[in-house]
């Protein structure tokens, strides 16, 4: 009787212990499948409503990002806010979109400075690259006269790029004065946008150095 409790005990310990190797083999596997797509996500989203608003106030600017830099760690991300003020001259309510493009980076992550034309493993683009890094709010946001919105941006970094700076620009585009057909996708909102229509005078730029 006790031999067979015996048995029946060191089964029991063989059972737990491949138990818990394959839960900590699963563990390591799920760290890494999430390291690939941008790992841990800082939300700076409550600090960067704060900033702006003390933006808006010191500076009389109608859009703003903040933090406009930042440090990160390669598999890691953040995610921020713009800041929309709806300070137009017409006095109507508009909808505003913004959009986030790849613009540059640091000679150490490409030699020749065109992100067009440096690519990364597999004979992508740099600049199609960086362009799944982001995430953002692709909502045409009304606002309201004197009223702002805050719509959200999130970057993750893959744990396979590069040590260096990379940097974005982000745009805002509305209808323009007197016009009130609606904002311009997301997609037309660029370099490219007719100036009536781009809001806050330029895009504004985020600054993310890797290490």
């Amino acid at each position: 009787m006790k031999k067979g409790a015996i048995q029946l005990s060191l089964g029991f310990i063989v059972v737990v212990v491949f138990a818990v190797i394959l839960l900590s083999l699963a563990i390591v596997w799920l760290q890494q499948t999430m390291g690939s797509v941008g790992g841990l996500t800082t939300d700076l989203t409550q600090q960067s409503s704060a900033k702006i608003q003390e933006i808006f106030g010191e500076t009389g600017d109608n859009f703003a990002v903040w933090p406009s830099s930042y440090t990160l760690t390669a598999g890691k991300g953040i995610k921020l806010l713009a800041g929309i003020k709806n300070n137009a001259r017409d006095s109507y309510d508009h909808r505003y979109v913004i959009n986030v493009l790849p613009s540059t980076v640091s000679n150490e992550v490409c030699a020749e400075g065109d992100i067009d034309s440096c690519t990364v493993s597999g004979g992508t683009s740099l600049s199609d690259y960086m362009k799944t890094w982001v995430t953002f709010d692709k909502n045409k946001n009304p606002i309201k006269q004197g009223s702002s919105y805050s719509p959200w941006i999130e970057i993750k970094v893959p744990v396979d790029a590069r040590k260096g700076t990379y940097m974005f620009s982000v745009f805002c585009c509305y209808e323009g004065e007197n016009q009130q057909s609606g904002a311009p996708d997301y997609d037309d909102c660029n370099s490219d946008v007719d100036l009536g229509k781009l809001w806050g005078g330029s895009a504004k730029s985020i600054i993310l150095t890797v290490n």
